[in-house]
């Protein structure tokens, strides 16, 4: 008789190892970037990302998993999608993401390629030139960093300078982080680490909302250190798991609240812009604390929402590389 497997195990995001095991691909990547022009680091994105398709099967079953979710929602929806799988596009889209990441931490990345929608973000820029703060909740799809890139070179359309404060899990891309720091000092000046915040930090984090800063964290990646705490929200069709951490900040916070997104309006392209997404939410937390928890996750489910309507139309932008709906 044939002995059944045990199902594979599935594992939390942040125990996936870092793809770069060392600093010295980065730092080779830096010089590229620091030397050539734009159109010949997307030719070279092409052979790397075709490398990291044909040497991680990891990455190749989780977007086959993802990009089929986005299919069948889509035909559920009667919503036009990607016709069929495609994981090498995926990760194509991912290294020339990363290519423009490094160049905009590199001042290369100019405001001119940025295509500002007809929304929320006249209503950002006024407040942040009369001196108030906010809170992005962003995401990883498309250019996370888009923002603090231009930010730190004071790229943002306002006036005045608006620091950015960026909430994320330092330990788990260590190396691309400590490299991106040696070429620019203010990418991870004003960071704190997701694992770090607790009363005093958000005392820190609402004194820099109070004079006009920005602060930036992920809606869709569980805390690594705690991924139990998390909201169960339906995406793309599937229960998925949602970090609480980043909603129940916004609780915390007096402070507007804000979901972004930077995508690229060109998959593909070697030269693409971006277009940068803002949508201000209308939450009001001054309730008890039974009905802020429940507010919290309405805020999650209106962020999920929101999400999979982006991922149906820039499917291949989604940079999550794990089993999104793994419990």
């Amino acid at each position: 008789m044939c002995e059944k497997k045990s199902p594979e195990k599935e594992i939390h995001w942040s125990e996936k190892k870092e793809v770069a095991k060392s600093s010295s691909p980065i730092t080779f990547m830096i010089f590229l970037v620091k030397i050539f022009p734009h159109w010949f680091l997307a030719l070279i994105a092409v052979p790397v990302g075709f490398f990291y398709f044909v040497f991680s099967s990891a990455a190749r079953k989780e977007c086959k998993t993802y990009q089929r979710n986005v299919i069948d929602f889509g035909k559920k929806k009667n919503v036009p999608t990607i016709k069929r799988v495609n994981s090498f596009r995926q990760i194509l889209s991912f290294a020339l993401c990363l290519v423009e990441k490094v160049e905009g931490w590199c001042g290369k990345l100019k405001l001119k390629q940025v295509i500002f929608q007809d929304d929320s973000i006249l209503e950002l820029k006024n407040q942040l030139s009369q001196g108030k703060g906010a809170l992005l909740i962003g995401s990883h799809l498309g250019n996370i960093e888009l923002l603090r890139c231009l930010a730190s070179e004071g790229k943002t359309g306002v006036e005045k300078n608006v620091p950015v404060t960026s909430i994320m899990d330092v330990n788990v891309t260590a190396n691309f982080n400590k490299s991106m720091e040696k070429i620019n000092s203010k990418a991870y000046l004003d960071v704190i680490p997701a694992d770090k915040i607790g009363i005093d930090t958000i005392e820190i984090l609402q004194d820099r909302i109070n004079h006009g800063g920005l602060v930036v964290t992920a809606g869709d990646r569980t805390s690594s250190s705690n991924p139990q705490r998390s909201i169960d929200a339906d995406f793309l069709g599937k229960s998925a798991a949602f970090p609480y951490g980043s909603f129940f900040l916004a609780s915390l916070l007096n402070a507007p609240v804000y979901f972004v997104f930077a995508l690229r309006t060109k998959s593909f392209s070697l030269r693409s812009k971006y277009k940068m997404i803002v949508k201000k939410i209308d939450v009001d937390f001054n309730c008890s604390r039974a009905e802020k928890k429940n507010r919290c996750t309405q805020l999650c489910r209106s962020y999920a929402v929101l999400l999979e309507n982006y991922c149906l139309s820039y499917t291949f932008q989604w940079y999550n590389f794990y089993n999104f709906w793994a419990k």
